[in-house]
C-alpha cells in the first residue's frame, strides 16, 4: 500500500480540534465507562459495587456538585457537559473509596482506571492507526499533534522543533485548576493518564515519549518530550 506525504495530514479526521472534541466511536465511550466501572468492582467487590450505584452514587451527587460547583462548571466550560458528568462521577467515587479506607487507595483505583483507558483513548484522540500509514510517520504525529494544541486555552503552550526532538512547554492546565477547585489530588491524574497513553501509541507513531517535570507534579511548566524513535535519551524520566 502506497504511503500517505506529509502534506496529506490534514485529512485526517479531527485535523486542528482542540479538546473538548471527542473523536470516539460510541464503542469507545463504552470501553471507558466498562473500565471505571470494572477497576471499581474488582476494588469494593460486589455487594460494596452495588451499593455504590444503588445508594452512595445517587445520595451524593448534588451535595458533591454544590461543594466544587466552581470545578464543575470550569470542567464544563472548558471540556463540555459530559466531561463536567463524568468528573463529577469521578469525584464521587473517589470520596466514597477515600471514606472506604483512604486518599491513596482513592487515587490509585483512579490512576488505575485512567490508565488503563488511555491505552485506546490516546489511540483516538491521535487517530494512530492512520498516523502509521504516513511515510514519516513521526513528522506525521508532530503535525498533528501541532494542530490539535496550537493557540489551545485549556493548555497554553509553546511548540519547539528541534529535528528529532519535538518539544511543547505547557504553562498552565486546566485539568489542574478544575481539580484545586474539587479534589486537589486528582490534578497528577492527567499526567499518570499521558504515562500510559502516548506509550500505547509510540509503535504506530515512531515516536518516543519523555515528560521531565509537570505542573501538577513539581510545579513547574509540563515539558512533554517526542523523540524519533531510537533517539530518545536513557537518562530523561517521564512523569
Amino acid at each position: 500500500m502506497e504511503k500517505l506525504k506529509l502534506s496529506e495530514v490534514k485529512n485526517v479526521p479531527y485535523y486542528g480540534k482542540h479538546f473538548p472534541f471527542i473523536p470516539w466511536s460510541f464503542l469507545s465511550k463504552m470501553r471507558v465507562s466498562l473500565v471505571f466501572a470494572q477497576t471499581l468492582y474488582q476494588k469494593i467487590g460486589l455487594l460494596q459495587f452495588l451499593k455504590f450505584w444503588t445508594y452512595i452514587l445517587p445520595a451524593n451527587l448534588v451535595q458533591t456538585y454544590g461543594k466544587g460547583k466552581k470545578g464543575f462548571k470550569l470542567m464544563k466550560e472548558s471540556f463540555g457537559m459530559m466531561a463536567e458528568i463524568e468528573w463529577l462521577l469521578l469525584v464521587v467515587i473517589y470520596q466514597f473509596l477515600e471514606d472506604k479506607k483512604d486518599k491513596e487507595f482513592a487515587y490509585q483505583f483512579s490512576k488505575e482506571a485512567i490508565q488503563k483507558a488511555s491505552k485506546f483513548m490516546m489511540s483516538d484522540f491521535y487517530q494512530a492507526k492512520m498516523l502509521s500509514k504516513f511515510e514519516d510517520p513521526f513528522e506525521a504525529f508532530w503535525a498533528y499533534h501541532k494542530a490539535m494544541f496550537k493557540a489551545d486555552p485549556n493548555y497554553p503552550n509553546e511548540l519547539i522543533d528541534e529535528g528529532d526532538c519535538k518539544i511543547m512547554l505547557v504553562h498552565e492546565c486546566k485539568n489542574c485548576m478544575v481539580a484545586q477547585l474539587t479534589i486537589p489530588e486528582l490534578a497528577k491524574l492527567g499526567c499518570d493518564h499521558d504515562i500510559t497513553g502516548y506509550k500505547s501509541i509510540e509503535k504506530l507513531t515512531k515516536m518516543e515519549f519523555r515528560r521531565p517535570q509537570t505542573l501538577a507534579k513539581d510545579n513547574k511548566p509540563c515539558k512533554f518530550m517526542f523523540f524519533r524513535a531510537g533517539t530518545a535519551p536513557d537518562d530523561i524520566a517521564t512523569k
